[in-house]
């Protein structure tokens, strides 16, 4: 698997043609890798394609969270929990794992102003766009969060 005898400039050109940042970037240094570590093909084109997904899949969470601009100040993290009472804690850690979107449930956040509705909103939005469901929920992040 030894690329110096192909030359890079090939392989680069089609890697921009057929549009794969994160391989063009890597390719090099994993095949010189793979040659040190004795991986086959299948492995090092393992490699290669794991780094082009993680890569999309961190370029798209960045702009989807642009897109719909949430406030990326206002995380689970960072919400006080304890503010809430235990019965509506429940339903946050419920509506973290998304199936209210499968199930085309509308959630209503109801309370004093001040209270922390947007913040709470805003992180279940962030939350579920970075678990994947970005589709359903930036449809719902644009109803809520009126984005």
């Amino acid at each position: 698997m030894n690329l110096r005898f192909v030359g890079s400039a090939p392989v680069l050109r089609y890697l921009r043609e057929l549009h794969l940042p994160a391989i063009r970037e890597c390719f090099e240094d994993k095949a010189r890798q793979a040659e040190r570590e004795t991986l086959g093909y299948e492995q090092y084109l393992l490699e290669l394609a794991e780094r082009e997904c993680q890569e999309r899949r961190a370029h798209r969470i960045t702009r989807l969270l642009q897109a719909y601009k949430l406030p990326l100040e206002k995380t689970i993290e960072n919400f006080d929990m304890s503010r809430l009472p235990v019965k509506a804690g429940r339903q946050v850690k419920a509506l973290l794992d998304g199936g209210f979107l499968d199930r085309r449930e509308n959630v209503l956040a109801f309370g004093n102003p001040g209270s922390g509705k947007t913040h709470l909103l805003s992180a279940l939005g962030q939350e579920l766009i970075r678990k994947w469901l970005s589709a359903l929920a930036c449809a719902w992040c644009r109803i809520c969060c009126g984005r």
